[in-house]
């Protein structure tokens, strides 16, 4: 009788290259199986790093070796990369206004050790902050007070940024000045705002001013619709003047007042408030989210 023919050499494929998030930063469990076929059985397969390991942030080479019972091999090699999470040079932040920064007309009765009661912009910030910076604790501080007009806030200020030690300052005052004072407010609110950037800027790294919402004409608070507009022509200059960011909150509105402000015509809705923490968190992501490093290889 004839031997029986002997099997083919084994084959190995390993599976492609990889990429995986770590979400705290930290090394992460990776499993994968190569296909093996061919080979006389039994066959054996053995990976360096092993499947089910953790792997640490950067590209990692993988090389995995098929061994038949008749001691013929068969290699492949792969790659591994575990991607950081991403990070922010700021993670604390003071948001600084009036009632449309507060959120709830009871903010006020609410105890200050509160950072972010929920109804309010700097609650839906730092949700958007923390769920994108998952290895750095991400506190938004909400500093609004209804009703301020810009004088007060000025004196406001400096004892909040003492006390909080941000890394960032978000300000949006002035509409109640503009309510009240008129085209003769409008000064006011950019001679204001200018000493608050400056303010801010001795004290942190840097400073975020946004222009005013737009009011809806009709809306029973909306007093001073027609000052909105030329009021932020000119907030817009201060900030580029004085160094800050500005966040153009009048335009992510004017195209939708209808669905983000709310009955009054002056204060935004439940849509408008993550509207306006969109625009402060896209604002942030822009300016002080650190650059990924360039993947490194490491060796076991």
């Amino acid at each position: 009788m004839a031997p029986p023919p002997t099997p083919d050499v084994p084959t190995i494929a390993c599976p492609a290259s990889q990429s995986v998030p770590s979400i705290d930063g930290q090394a992460v469990a990776v499993s994968y199986a190569p296909m093996v076929s061919g080979g006389a059985a039994p066959v054996a397969i053995a990976c360096t790093p092993p499947s089910g390991a953790r792997f640490a942030i950067g590209s990692t080479p993988v090389s995995c070796t098929a061994t038949d019972a008749l001691q013929r091999t068969a290699s492949c090699a792969f790659s591994v990369t575990v991607q950081a999470p991403p990070r922010v040079s700021a993670t604390t932040f003071t948001a600084f206004g009036d009632s449309i920064t507060e959120g709830l007309a009871i903010m006020r009765f609410i105890p200050r050790f509160i950072p972010n009661p929920p109804g309010s912009y700097p609650a839906e910030l730092q949700s958007l902050l923390s769920a994108r910076y998952t290895a750095q604790p991400i506190v938004v501080y909400d500093e609004g007070v209804g009703g301020e007009t810009m004088p007060d806030g000025m004196n406001r200020l400096r004892p909040v940024l003492i006390a909080e030690r941000p890394d960032a300052l978000l300000l949006l005052e002035g509409v109640n000045d503009l309510n009240g004072g008129g085209a003769a407010a409008i000064p006011t609110v950019v001679n204001g705002l200018r000493a608050m950037v400056r303010e801010g800027r001795s004290r942190v790294a840097t400073v975020f001013v946004a222009t005013l919402l737009p009011q809806r004409p009709g809306g029973f608070r909306a007093y001073a619709p027609a000052l909105i507009q030329p009021t932020n022509d000119q907030i817009r200059a201060m900030a580029s003047a004085e160094g800050a960011v500005l966040v153009d909150l009048y335009g992510a509105f004017i195209g939708d007042l209808g669905t983000l402000l709310g009955d009054d015509g002056l204060h935004p809705n439940a849509a408008g408030k993550l509207k306006i923490a969109e625009a402060f968190f896209d604002a942030i992501r822009t300016r002080l989210e650190i650059p990924s490093a360039a993947s490194v290889t490491t060796s076991r």
